[in-house]
């Protein structure tokens, strides 16, 4: 997604790092989060040599499987040792609890936007199946950051938290937002209205869209302190 990633790095006056991890169902998970991890730690041991990277500025972020990424990221740094400084968080309508089902019984956005274009609870299920085949890992707090040890989000950095109106991921979203709040974090949790899942691919032809990346690149620049 170029022209999202030149719209963060210039308005935000950041360097991005985009990372390629491998995917399910060829490399289920942990696949994903080692590769994340991986890319973390080359950041922090290459990034101002090869890439001009202030190392204790260090923010992470993603959209839907990106910004899960990036929550289990945060949670992986705060419980390093020594911990690895990561100042702040961005995620984008982000998966955060596999356990969720389509009754809406834990979060109603299941059922309320099952019928909403793109993501709908059918297709969700199927790429969990894919990246997650084994059941007994869907609580694993590293796919499932809502898990995550309290120790984890009393360590967590501040966060911008975007969820679409129409998205079945609405709730865990918020109910990510609110949980790392209560563990002393600083989230600006921003609910997109009218929008649906893809909101940030759709930033072309929607003004919701473009809004959301101008927001979280700002978002992005007053943690870096250039905005």
């Amino acid at each position: 997604m170029p022209s999202r990633r030149t719209c963060a790095s210039v308005r935000a006056g950041c360097v991005v790092v985009s990372v390629d991890y491998r995917l399910g169902p060829e490399r289920p998970y942990p696949a994903a989060v080692e590769d994340a991890a991986e890319a973390l730690h080359w950041v922090l041991g290459q990034g101002k040599q090869e890439l001009g990277v202030n190392v204790n500025k260090i923010a992470v972020g993603g959209s839907s499987s990106g910004a899960n990424l990036a929550a289990i990221l945060t949670h992986k740094a705060a419980l390093s040792e020594p911990p690895i400084p990561i100042i702040f968080q961005l995620l984008v309508v982000p998966v955060v609890d596999n356990t969720a089902s389509p009754d809406g019984e834990k979060y109603p956005s299941w059922k309320e936007n099952a019928n909403t274009v793109s993501l709908t609870p059918e297709k969700m299920l199927w790429f969990r199946n894919n990246y997650l085949p084994n059941k007994e890992d869907w609580t694993k707090w590293d796919n499932s950051p809502i898990f995550a040890p309290e120790e984890a989000f009393k360590k967590a950095p501040n966060a911008w938290i975007a969820v679409a109106e129409l998205d079945i991921l609405r709730d865990e979203g918020i109910a990510y937002g609110k949980k790392l709040e209560e563990a002393g974090a600083q989230v600006n949790l921003q609910v997109y209205k009218g929008a649906p899942h893809p909101i940030m691919a759709m930033d072309g032809v929607l003004d919701v869209g473009r809004q959301l990346v101008s927001d979280a690149a700002e978002a992005l620049g007053r943690a870096f302190g250039t905005e």
